[in-house]
Order: structure tokens, then sequence, then C-alpha cells
């Protein structure tokens, strides 16, 4: 009673078993050494049923002139391909906003122009120096086309500031003395003296970024508390698969129990 199918669903079944459906025995294993039974254990229980119950009924079907079965080999290949799937786009999603994260940190300029004044605030010098080195209170210099290096307020000159790129406005916004800058925007026309406020961990840009990677770090609350949920549904669904089994063999084995179980199906 085997049949070519069969043979051919058992060979194509089997490497994503074991090969790509890896991760959920590797997963288990930790899951189950930790003594906190996950999503990985359920899967890798599902799937090694569907798989070696398959090939129980091949191997009968290979020795029996009679037997007829129907595999399930379909099945746990299925089930593996559709949630490494969703994992897949996951990893995508993740990577989208690991693009973003690296966007928005080109958003600051590499150098800065440091102005030195003397005691009638005058600028007796500048000097080009690294932007993470800008500490607050330092005067630093904007010349049209470049990017503020900081935030902090404008001390002296007048300006147009491009700030689409952090704030989303369309037209350029005009800035004069005692105005407000946000680093990584663009001056647009004008020469700009300004005075740093907030510099490095402190500046807009850098929270924009911090909060991006927490919350591509962080999880979601229904999937927290699909976490919390499996640590009970994991073991509560294997004790029911092995009281269901454990019902069926004493059916099978014990005759008196297999009598009063057709006795109420055929009532």
């Amino acid at each position: 009673m085997l049949s070519i199918g069969a043979i051919l669903r058992w060979v194509l079944s089997t490497p994503v078993q074991f090969i790509i459906g890896r991760r959920f025995y590797t997963g288990s294993y930790k899951a189950l050494r930790n003594g906190s039974p996950n999503m990985d254990v359920l899967i890798a229980l599902g799937t090694n049923a569907a798989y070696f119950y398959s090939v129980y009924l091949v191997l009968r079907s290979a020795t029996s002139p009679s037997f007829e079965s129907t595999d399930f080999f379909e099945t746990s290949s299925m089930l593996i391909s559709f949630i490494l799937l969703g994992k897949y786009l996951e990893v995508l999603a993740k990577g989208k906003t690991s693009e973003a994260i690296a966007k928005l940190m080109d958003l600051a300029p590499g150098t800065a122009i440091l102005l030195a004044l003397d005691d009638q605030g005058n600028v007796i010098s500048e000097e080009e120096i690294d932007s993470r080195l800008i500490q607050r209170n330092d005067l630093i210099k904007i010349i049209p086309g470049a990017k503020v290096a900081s935030d902090g307020f404008v001390s002296w000159g007048q300006s147009h500031v491009n700030e689409s790129m952090i704030t989303g406005e369309a037209r350029p916004v005009a800035k004069r003395k005692g105005d407000t800058v946000i680093g990584g925007t663009v001056n647009e026309n004008g020469v700009l003296h300004i005075k740093a406020t907030r510099v490095g961990s402190e500046s807009a840009l850098s929270q924009i970024v911090r909060l991006v990677e927490s919350a591509q770090m962080a999880k979601a609350p229904v999937q927290k508390f699909a976490d919390r949920i499996s640590k009970y549904f994991v073991p509560l669904v294997i004790i029911l698969s092995f009281s269901t089994w454990l019902a069926w063999f004493s059916s099978w084995k014990v005759p008196w129990i297999s009598r009063l179980l057709d006795t109420e199906v055929h009532g």
C-alpha cells in the first residue's frame, strides 16, 4: 500500500523538519532548561507529532497489503514555513527601523565652527572641531548651507532654517536673535551664531534616535501578555495532549473501556 506520493512527501518534509526547523528545537531546549516552556516547545511538539506519526503510517503501509492511511507531512512543513515567514517579516521590519536610525544619525554634522570671543563680545578666532566635542554654552557659527551642529538659540544673525527633517515643516522657518534651533536642521541663506544649550544625549536628535531604538527593542503589550499566557498555556496543552493519548491507549488496551466508549458512541 506504499505510494510514491507518500515517499516524496516524506523526503521533502524531512529537511524542513530538521534543518529549516532546527531553531525550534534549540529554542525548546533552552526554554525547558530554564524551566519556562514557550511557544517553541509547542511548535516542536506539534510538528514532531505530525511528522513521526506520518513516518509510522508510511512504514505501516510499506509492510501491509491492505492498510490505508493519510499522512500529515504537509502539516508540519506548512506550520514551520508559516511561522518562519512571520519571523522573517519581523526581521525585515526591524531592519527598516535600523536603516531609519542610521539616517537619523546621519543628520548630525560631523564638524562645527567654534567661535572664541573677547571681553567685549567680538569674535577673535574660529576653529573647526568635531561636533561631538561641543560643550554647553559654546558659541557655534553656522554658515549658509551647513547643518546646525547643536540645539541652542540664535545669539547673532538672521536666516531661514529648513527643519523639515525633524518637525516635518515644509517651508524654511525664519530665525533671528533669541529663536531656538534644532541640531541636524539646515541653515538656508544667512550666517548664524548659535549658543549651544543641549548637547550629546540631551539633544532633540539623540532623543529621537533613542526613542526609535527603544521602540525597536520593546515588546508590544499584546506580545508581553502572550508571553505570560504561554507560561501556563504550553504546559496545559501538553498535559491535555498526554491525557488524551493516555485515554485512547487505555481504551485500546483495556477491553471494558473500549466497550464502554463504543456503547456511549452508538448509544
